[in-house]
């Protein structure tokens, strides 16, 4: 599949832009709460929640939600109707500059057994001159029992999104509870992924309670879950096997951008004159590969009707190379040069 491809005919940088977004949280996902001893874990008026909004343009590595138009926090409980966040009550407190919103409150109490955040964040484009609105939700969910319930847990402690290779990794905890104690003993680990959904490999080498997951696992997209097997003799629960939630990894490295440069312009004049194209690669608002040496370059043609060209000017399309000589016989009225890069 071609990382990127560009045209010297036509080039649009900004039209269509695509804004990625997602919420970190410093806590799992799921809340246990222990009907005996009536506690949760954990218990975000013990440590407080903190969910971190991250918005960024693809195409830069530079966060947005600084400079937003507006960011807004929106709760629901339980599937009800999306009600506003307001700064400093209901134990919610936001950060003016960064967006994060702090909660001191367990929320997930009686008979609320899920409760989910939304930030909506209104990001204006200076290019186009538009406001373009982007929304993230965030879940949590609360499982109760007693003593006796046992329950294998897993979360990103780090965050779940790598971007042009950083960090240079990310950590997946994985417990297993009995009631609201983590259970430490006795216990084997296997740390299994998936990149669809359905079918799940083993993650070799990775054998304790925290998998270090780096770009290089990640594709775009990765889930990853914990098998925890109960190894203690003694226990009531020995060489029973729990399975965690699948935790998502993200990718959201800055796409190619391909611009084709031409070495003079783009007419030819009484049947004379030449022309060299050359496919330059952008990353990051950063060029890559300048030498041409590391990615590979495949150039094709069509003609004035749109139709593709197999062979002008003695040269064979699709032809590889990050340049590309085009003389005046190789273009009648029209022609279009495209550059595919992998």
């Amino acid at each position: 599949m071609a990382k990127a491809s560009g045209s010297f005919t036509i080039m649009d940088y900004n039209d269509g832009i695509t804004l990625l977004g997602s919420i970190e949280a410093n806590h799992p996902r799921t809340v246990l709460y222990d009907t005996a001893t009536q506690t949760y874990n954990p218990s975000w008026a013990t440590t407080a929640l903190s969910l971190t909004p991250k918005l960024t343009k693809a195409g830069s590595a530079t966060d947005l939600v600084a400079t937003l138009v507006s960011g807004a926090w929106k709760r629901r409980i339980s599937g009800g109707s999306w009600t506003d966040v307001v700064t400093g009550t209901n134990g919610e407190t936001i950060a003016a500059s960064t967006k994060i919103l702090t909660v001191n409150q367990d929320k997930m109490t009686g008979s609320i057994w899920q409760v989910e955040y939304k930030f909506v964040a209104v990001y204006h484009d200076p290019i186009l001159n538009i406001d373009l609105t982007y929304e993230m939700v965030i879940s949590f969910n609360r499982v109760a029992n007693g003593t006796s319930f046992v329950v294998a847990r897993a979360f990103a402690p780090s965050g779940n999104q790598f971007k042009n290779s950083l960090p240079a990794s990310l950590p997946i905890k994985a417990e297993l509870l009995r009631g609201t104690t983590a259970d430490t003993t006795s216990l084997t680990y296997v740390w299994e992924k998936t990149t669809n959904g359905s079918t799940w490999t083993v993650v070799s080498g990775q054998t304790t309670n925290t998998l270090t997951v780096t770009p290089a696992m990640v594709d775009s997209f990765a889930m990853f879950r914990c098998k925890i097997t109960d190894t203690d003799a003694s226990s009531d629960t020995h060489s029973q096997t729990f399975i965690s939630e699948g935790i998502t990894i993200l990718d959201v490295s800055d796409p190619y951008q391909v611009v084709v440069h031409s070495s003079a312009g783009n007419f030819f004049v009484n049947g004379t004159g030449s022309t060299v194209l050359t496919a330059k690669v952008y990353q990051n608002e950063a060029e890559i590969d300048a030498a041409g040496t590391t990615l590979t370059y495949s150039w094709t043609a069509t003609d004035k009707d749109g139709t593709n060209i197999t062979t002008i000017g003695g040269i064979t399309f699709p032809k590889s190379g990050k340049t590309l000589t085009v003389t005046h016989d190789m273009v009648s009225v029209k022609a279009s040069f495209f550059c595919e890069v992998n």
